[in-house]
């Protein structure tokens, strides 16, 4: 499970175990439209843009997508990955998306082109990113159970 926060502190999104997406209220306590559900491949990890209004996922088929927070829709679909997409992350101008996969590898991709600006970048093992000014950091291995 994974829970997000929205800018406008109302609303919080949340990656429940079996993938799929729901907004809350966090007044009423109550759901806030359909569940979002990537049909074929579960959602793996997700991240919010710095303006709220996207969410960049990772899935299971290696795919990054970018949803739009108001719809629950998918606006854009990234392809590249050769296995499951384990962490994601925005730039802090949200012009750009990183993404690490269970292929040992790390892409960075360009929002509004939808083009991998760097990468793919073989790390040699599994890791998770994160988007730091102008730098990535090397968070350490994944455990799996």
């Amino acid at each position: 499970m994974e829970i997000l926060c929205l800018p406008d502190g109302k609303r919080i999104i949340v990656r429940s175990g079996n993938g799929s997406l729901r907004v809350w209220d966090l007044e009423t306590g109550t759901q806030i439209g359909e569940e979002w559900e990537e049909k074929e491949w579960e959602v793996v990890k997700i991240a919010l843009s710095p303006d709220g209004k996207k969410i960049a996922s990772g899935s299971f088929d290696g795919a990054v997508k970018l949803w739009n927070v108001d719809t629950g829709k998918v606006i854009k679909t990234w392809t590249g990955h050769t296995s499951s997409v384990r962490s994601v992350g925005w730039s802090p101008d949200g012009g750009r998306v990183v993404s690490g996969s269970s292929d040992e590898t790390f892409r960075v991709w360009d929002v509004e082109s939808g083009k991998t600006i760097l990468g793919p970048i073989n790390t040699g093992q599994e890791f998770s990113v994160r988007y730091e000014t102008s730098t990535f950091e090397r968070l350490g291995p994944i455990v799996h159970p």
